[in-house]
C-alpha cells in the first residue's frame, strides 16, 4: 500500500477524499506550486499550466477537473497559512500501476498535444487517433473525430468511437471547410438526430476543418485540444495520404485530384474583408481554380478557367497557376502576371490551349479593388442593399490567343462596407436548370435572398445550393464562385 497521506507533507486526498497514491501525491504537488506561482494570470490556460506542473493535461484534469477547483484549493491553502508545497520526493513503498491503456505503456504521462512537437512523437498517419485520444482523456466520455467530405456533403468519421455513425449528412459546408455561420443550424439539427452529444470545432485562421463529437458532455472543455488538433492536422497532411484519403467518399479522378491541390482555404479573413470560394463538382472534370495570398501591399485574387476537360484542363490549369505564382514572387503586378500567363500558355504550343482568367489585386488601406479581365466573365457587385449589377471593364483575348505583344488594361474601383463581390466561372451561368433554362445571373440573385448573413462564407454557400437544387442531374461543366466581402 501507499503510505498513507497523512505521514507526510502537503495535500492527501483526492476532491472526492480517496487516499492518493505516492506519485499522485507528487504530481499534485506540481500543480499546486505552478499554479501558485502562476496566479492572477488569467491569460495561463490548464494546457500552459501543466506543462509548467510537468504534468499531462489528463493528469491536471485528474486532480482538478476545473479551474474553479484549483483555485479553490490554492485558497483554502492561503487561508491555512501555509504556502504551496514544493514538488519533493516521495518515500515509502508505492503501489503497483494500474493497467494502462494501448498507447500509454512506457510514459510516465500522456503525450502532449502539442503542435510544434507532435510530428516528431507520431506518425504523421496516426495524428487522427492521438487527437482522439488526448481528447477523450480529458473529456472522460468517448469522442470522434470528423473531417467533411472534398464536395462539402457530409461529415465523415476520421478518427474514433465507432458507437458514433461513419457519415453525418448535409453540414453546413463549402468544400471540405464548415461555414461558422451554419453550425448553430446545424447543432440543432446533431440533437434531434445525436440526442446528448457535444460538438467542439476545429478552428485555424478563422476556418473550421473538422468537429470533434462528444457522446455526452465532456468532462473539460476541449476547446485548447481542438485547436491544437486542428494545426497538428493540417501539417501532418503534408506528410500522409491518409488524412486526404479520408475526405474522399469515392474516387476522383486524376483531373481532380490534381485541381483539389490548387486550391487555397475554401474560407479566409483578409485585411479588410472575408473570402469564401466554392467549386462543384468535386469529383470530375478538373479545369477551374482560384488563387489567393496577403502580401504587404494587399491582396491577390484571381479566378480563372482552363480549356477543355480532363487532365489536359486540369494540367492547362496547374500551368497557368504556377506562372502567376512565379510572376507574384517576383514582384510582378496584375499586368507582368497577365503577360507571364500568356507566354506560359503559349509555351505549350497547342492551338486549342487556352486560359480565361480574371485577374485582381485588393488594398484594403485604400479600400481599391483593381482587376484585369482576360476572356473571363464579368465580376459582379453586391451593394449593402443587396442590389446586383455586373462590373463592367476592358475585356483582353483569352491568354494564350491574341496577339503576342498584347497590353493590359486595369480597372479601378473603390468598394464600401457591406459590399460585396462575386467572381464566377462560366459553369455557374451556363448550369442548366430542371424545367429549361440556365442559372444566369437571375439564379444568382435569387441564391442571395436565401444567404443567412452578408458574409462571403455564407454568400458563397448559398449560391453552392441554389446551383445544386436548381436541377438533380450533375454539372456537366466545373462551377466556380469567389466571393469577397468587405469589412
Amino acid at each position: 500500500m501507499a503510505e498513507p497521506a497523512h505521514a507526510r507533507d502537503g495535500p492527501s486526498k483526492t476532491d472526492s477524499g480517496g487516499l492518493l497514491r505516492s506519485d499522485a501525491v507528487a504530481s499534485r504537488q506540481r500543480i499546486l506550486a505552478a499554479a501558485a506561482a502562476l496566479a492572477g494570470d488569467r491569460r495561463v490556460t490548464m494546457t500552459e499550466l501543466a506543462a509548467a506542473a510537468r504534468v499531462g493535461r489528463s493528469t491536471l484534469y485528474r486532480h482538478f477537473p476545473t479551474r474553479q477547483l484549483l483555485e479553490q484549493a490554492l485558497g483554502e491553502i492561503e487561508r491555512s497559512g501555509t504556502r504551496a508545497p514544493p514538488p519533493q520526493a516521495v518515500s515509502g513503498t508505492v503501489t503497483t500501476m494500474p493497467f494502462r491503456a494501448p498507447g500509454r505503456l512506457g510514459r510516465e504521462a500522456p503525450l502532449a498535444l502539442d503542435v510544434t512537437r507532435i510530428l516528431d512523437e507520431v506518425p504523421p498517419h496516426l495524428v487522427p487517433d492521438q487527437l482522439v485520444a488526448e481528447a477523450r482523456r480529458a473529456a472522460g466520455v468517448a469522442t470522434a473525430l470528423y473531417v467533411v467530405d472534398i464536395d462539402g456533403s457530409q461529415l465523415l468519421r476520421l478518427a474514433g468511437t465507432e458507437e458514433l455513425p461513419a457519415r453525418l449528412q448535409a453540414p453546413p459546408a463549402i468544400g471540405p471547410e464548415i461555414v461558422p455561420e451554419g453550425l448553430p443550424g446545424f447543432y440543432d439539427r446533431m440533437q434531434r438526430e445525436l440526442p446528448g452529444c457535444v460538438a467542439e470545432p476545429l478552428w485555424l485562421r478563422g476556418r473550421v476543418t473538422g468537429l470533434l463529437i462528444c457522446v455526452g458532455t465532456p468532462l473539460t472543455d476541449l476547446c485548447d485540444i481542438a485547436k491544437q488538433g486542428a494545426a497538428a492536422l493540417e501539417l501532418a497532411n503534408d506528410y500522409t495520404d491518409y488524412i486526404d484519403a479520408a475526405k474522399r467518399r469515392k474516387r476522383t479522378t486524376p483531373a481532380a485530384e490534381i485541381q483539389q491541390h490548387l486550391f487555397p482555404p475554401r474560407i479566409a479573413r483578409i485585411a479588410g474583408a472575408q473570402l469564401a470560394g466554392v467549386l462543384l463538382p468535386s469529383y470530375e472534370v478538373g479545369g477551374d481554380w482560384f488563387d489567393f495570398v496577403e502580401n504587404r501591399d494587399g491582396a491577390w485574387l484571381v479566378i480563372a478557367d482552363a480549356a477543355g476537360t480532363g487532365p489536359t484542363a486540369a494540367g492547362l490549369g496547374a500551368a497557368g497557376l504556377g506562372a502567376l505564382r512565379a510572376a507574384r514572387r517576383s514582384g510582378e503586378g496584375l499586368k507582368g502576371a497577365a503577360r507571364l500567363m500568356d507566354e506560359t500558355v503559349r509555351c505549350l504550343d497547342n492551338p486549342d490551349f487556352f486560359l480565361t482568367a480574371l485577374l485582381a489585386r485588393w488594398r484594403a488601406a485604400t479600400s481599391t479593388f483593381i482587376w484585369v479581365n482576360c476572356g473571363h466573365p464579368n465580376a459582379y457587385l453586391v451593394d449593402a442593399e443587396g442590389d446586383l449589377k455586373e462590373l463592367e471593364a476592358p475585356e483582353h483575348p483569352r491568354l494564350g490567343t491574341g496577339k503576342v505583344d498584347s497590353s493590359f488594361t486595369e480597372t479601378k474601383r473603390q468598394l464600401h462596407p457591406g459590399e460585396r463581390l462575386i467572381l464566377l466561372t462560366d459553369g455557374v451561368i451556363s448550369r442548366r436548370m430542371e424545367g429549361g433554362g440556365t442559372f444566369g445571373i437571375d439564379g444568382i440573385s435569387d441564391a442571395l435572398q436565401r444567404s443567412d448573413t452578408p458574409t462571403a462564407a455564407s454568400t458563397a454557400l448559398a449560391i453552392q445550393q441554389a446551383l445544386t437544387d436548381c436541377w438533380q442531374e450533375p454539372l456537366e461543366d466545373d462551377a466556380t464562385a469567389v466571393v469577397m466581402a468587405v469589412d
